[in-house]
């Protein structure tokens, strides 16, 4: 059953490595949106920061009817800070949504399922095309670093809209 009303709780959960280049984006994202609620408040939406995933993607996300996921995309041919959204089953290159060591998210989703544990309704996942997810650095390329504010005002901007129409059901 879909929760509605003021006790929707929406969780937004930037992952990264914070001294690994481009892969702190999810992080640096994170702490952009955490600062513009700061300034312009949202109720029942949580900002939290995440450096791993497989089974703690579980209790990070648990709870909550809406989850927005920002994370670090590595391909063979990147587009630095090209910002791509993508759904539970499309997040290949994501270390910490798919690892080979741990299970993936939809997998964590599944397990959640199958043991009766309470998991986001919908999920946004945002991912960052990164340009260097190699170097020990708490820089981002200049790239990835561009996208980040662009990137937390429209995860602002959309959870702004949400909260309207969660208040007022015929704007949807």
């Amino acid at each position: 059953m879909k929760a509605t009303g003021p006790e929707e709780k929406i969780v937004v959960l930037g992952m990264g490595n914070s001294v690994v280049s481009d892969d702190r984006v999810g992080l640096a994202v994170a702490e952009q949106v955490r600062a513009l609620l700061d300034e312009s408040p949202i109720a029942n939406v949580v900002v939290s920061e995440s450096t791993r995933g497989g089974l703690e993607l579980i209790d990070l996300l648990s709870g909550y009817r809406h989850a927005i996921i920002v994370d670090c995309l590595t391909l063979p041919d990147p587009r630095p800070g090209r910002v791509v959204q993508l759904s539970l089953g499309e997040v290949s290159g994501s270390a910490r949504l798919v690892n080979a060591h741990e299970i993936s998210i939809a997998e964590a989703f599944a397990l959640a399922a199958h043991l009766g544990i309470d998991m986001p309704e919908t999920v946004e996942i945002y991912a960052v095309e990164g340009g260097d997810t190699t170097t020990v650095s708490e820089q981002m390329t200049p790239p990835v670093e561009a996208a980040v504010l662009p990137l937390a005002r429209r995860i602002h901007a959309s959870l702004a809209k949400r909260a309207v129409e969660r208040q007022d059901p015929a704007t949807t």
